[in-house]
């Protein structure tokens, strides 16, 4: 198949970083929360995403979760403040309008991002993602998350489309290679990477932009 054939009639987007983003990142705008108590805030970090993993497939509940975690660091006391930085993100406005553009053009475009349910449920209402796609596949939905190839085919199976006529949008490398390894076209992009980029990717797969 060509790499130019127009046959990709369905993009999924990836939400953090490709169509929202923490302009400051996450360990600086912890840090304000988190830095006057604990020396390690990375550290924090990385027990805090490991901690949430099952939160993203609906195992857990990311609200029960992150007290325990804080209580382990001595920051029980601070659970508002890093509810609001977990809830916090900027929308990409290049990147949501391109996709009105796909969608207006005839193109099917869904959202495809690892959330648990608090934060995919505040999304959803907050930054509209109900109204900007055709669909929406929530990790903590379907059961299951990225990179695990099961996520995207259960969305493969909702789309009722074989592989190939899906491209997948993301900023991680891991879920581009598996995206990739189930048979979707897939691109890698961060929103540092600029728009010009990202159109050059669509355009490769004969999409209008």
């Amino acid at each position: 198949m060509n790499a130019a054939d127009p046959a990709v009639r369905t993009v999924l987007w990836d939400a953090d970083g490709v169509l929202q983003h923490l302009p400051a990142g996450w360990e600086a705008s912890m840090r304000p929360v988190v830095g006057h108590l604990v020396d390690d805030v990375q550290g924090f970090l990385d027990e805090a995403f490991a901690a949430e993993r099952p939160a993203l497939t609906g195992e857990a509940r990311w609200v029960e979760v992150l007290p325990r975690l804080l209580e382990r660091w001595g920051l029980a006391d601070s659970y508002d403040e890093a509810m609001r930085v977990w809830l916090t993100m900027e929308p990409v406005l290049e990147t949501r309008e391109l996709v009105g553009a796909l969608r207006d053009a005839g193109v099917r475009c869904c959202l495809a991002t690892n959330q648990d349910e608090h934060r995919g449920r505040h999304m959803h209402a907050t930054l509209g993602y109900g109204d900007l796609f055709d669909d929406t596949f929530y990790s903590y939905e379907l059961g299951v998350a990225k990179p695990d190839p099961a996520y995207f085919r259960r969305i493969l199976q909702r789309l009722d489309l074989p592989a190939d006529r899906v491209l997948f949008v993301d900023d991680n490398a891991a879920n581009v290679q598996s995206a990739r390894g189930v048979g979707l076209r897939a691109e890698q992009w961060h929103v540092d990477d600029g728009l010009q980029t990202l159109h050059r990717q669509l355009r490769a797969h004969g999409l209008p932009v």
